[in-house]
């Protein structure tokens, strides 16, 4: 994906305006509220001090210029490449509105060294005017950082990540700086709430202390039960959005382990209820889906599966021309064979002896296209694309012998008859994809190869032998494999071709 980065500089421009407005709103809020006033005396020496030197000016342009080189440094350095963008983007809120809290503990450490100053040359006591003094930063600090985050992360999930991240999975680095939103809520709280309120008690106390009255405590007791009720409502609503989604991200990791039968318990009929109500329909929706993804991988091959499902285009087209090695495998006298056996019987032998070969192609990266009676077609080289197909269909058949001879064991145990087989190889070009009517469709290879392989397998009671390879299949392993030893059987007559064809055996 290509990122348009003239864009991102253009909305990051956008956003230090953001911080600069809360900046400003930060210097205006304490100055209207002012603080209490405890030491007038000093406080009157210190601000004439103040504006005979400018120094609150000085102060402010570098509570000012601090954010801005910080947030313009930060889009230099790691928004000016894509993979930087791509972990940088999502803590731009975050670290945008830290810049404003830098620049106000700046403020507050300019001003030491001239408060000291004040103190030696004036006379004047400094305990208050340091307090205040970092009241001021503390709280325009504060006040700047929540409502620069606030707007920026509005702005960034509106106009930012949409962008870049339009099918989500946003990236962090290692060192993101992303508060949790109970920190936002207690923030907000103390910004709009806590402030404010302690602000407008404590200047109300001391005048009353400096005119001599004495002091309401029905006033304090409503202003403290005020901020009682602020900070049991944040961290109260804190709990109620947070549980939920904390549950709902377990159920999520739940389900995405494979853990369908998990639900989130609906205990509410707001959002968040219809959210767990929609949450758990889609678990449902999902085991119904695995259920039938599994049964749709018993009934067909789950490479097939796969590549039905995913590969939408290719199943849209129809298919592909590609070589492949194809291997029937037939039951000798099978017809014979169940005539003195329960039809139940039949079934139970075939189930056993269709699992037993049907690991022994999937171990070698084939797949069974379809049972045909009591014979096996499968393919290697398709869906899956290989290049050493033929390997692996001898392999397999190989393996298949092997195979028969443990279950023939079982079966004769059981009193079962024994079954012998016959297995036919070759390798050619086939149509590789999907055929059939547009509501019903399955996955095949059509072509010569498919017959010639199927009358290989015939040939197989002709020469007394169960494998046959033809000479195609055995030229494609020798060239992969030189020190593989082949018996020459005949060059045999195929049904339906005019020319003879040489078959081997192992």
């Amino acid at each position: 994906m290509q990122i348009d980065k003239k864009y991102i500089k253009h909305v990051t421009w956008f956003f230090g305006l953001v911080v600069i407005l809360a900046n400003i709103i930060a210097v205006v809020v304490p100055s209207i509220i002012r603080f209490p006033m405890g030491d007038i005396e000093n406080i009157v020496k210190w601000e004439s001090f103040l504006n005979s030197n400018k120094l609150s000016n000085i102060s402010l342009v570098a509570a000012f210029l601090v954010p801005t080189v910080f947030c313009l440094n930060y889009s230099r350095r790691n928004l000016n490449e894509d993979d930087k963008i791509l972990k940088s983007v999502a803590e731009i809120p975050s670290v945008f509105s830290l810049s404003s809290v830098i620049g106000w503990n700046v403020y507050y450490f300019i001003e030491i060294p001239f408060v000291i100053y004040a103190k030696v040359k004036l006379g004047i006591h400094i305990s208050y005017i340091l307090i205040s003094s970092w009241a001021f930063a503390l709280i325009s600090g504060m006040t700047a950082y929540t409502i620069s985050f606030l707007g920026i992360e509005l702005l960034n999930r509106t106009l930012l990540l949409p962008k870049i991240f339009p099918n989500g999975h946003i990236q962090h680095s290692k060192h993101s700086v992303n508060p949790h939103f109970s920190h936002l809520l207690v923030y907000c709280c103390m910004v709009s709430s806590v402030f404010p309120i302690s602000m407008l008690l404590a200047n109300h106390i001391f005048t009353q202390l400096r005119s001599g009255e004495s002091i309401q405590i029905s006033l304090v007791i409503i202003s403290s039960m005020f901020l009682f009720f602020s900070i049991v409502i944040t961290f109260s609503l804190s709990k109620i959005i947070l549980n939920p989604l904390s549950k709902l991200t377990e159920t999520a990791r739940r389900i995405k382990d494979g853990d369908y039968k998990t639900k989130v318990d609906v205990v509410t009929a707001d959002e968040l209820g219809l959210l767990a109500d929609s949450f758990n329909d889609m678990a449902i929706s999902l085991e119904e889906k695995e259920f039938m993804r599994d049964t749709f991988g018993k009934i067909v091959d789950p490479e097939v599966r796969d590549y039905l499902m995913k590969e939408t285009k290719e199943i849209e087209r129809g298919g592909e021309v590609r070589e492949v090695t194809v291997l029937f495998c037939d039951i000798r006298s099978f017809t014979a064979m169940s005539e003195k056996m329960s039809a139940q019987d039949v079934v139970s032998l075939l189930n056993r002896y269709f699992t037993s070969l049907g690991k022994c192609i999937t171990n070698h990266h084939g797949i069974i296209n379809k049972y045909i009676g009591d014979s096996i077609m499968a393919i290697f080289g398709a869906p899956v694309s290989s290049s050493n197909h033929s390997n692996d269909a001898l392999a397999a058949a190989i393996e298949m012998r092997k195979a028969l001879l443990e279950i023939n064991g079982q079966f004769t145990n059981e009193g079962f008859p024994e079954i012998k087989f016959g297995i036919g190889i070759h390798t050619g070009s086939v149509f590789a994809g999907t055929i059939g009517a547009e509501n019903r469709m399955e996955y095949t290879v059509i072509g010569d190869t498919v017959n010639t392989a199927s009358r290989i397998e015939s040939l197989c009671k002709t020469y007394k032998v169960d494998l046959l390879l033809s000479e195609e299949t055995v030229n494609r392993i020798k060239s992969e494999n030189k020190n593989e030893q082949f018996k020459f059987i005949d060059d045999a007559q195929i049904r339906g071709k005019t020319e003879q064809m040489k078959v081997y055996t192992i």
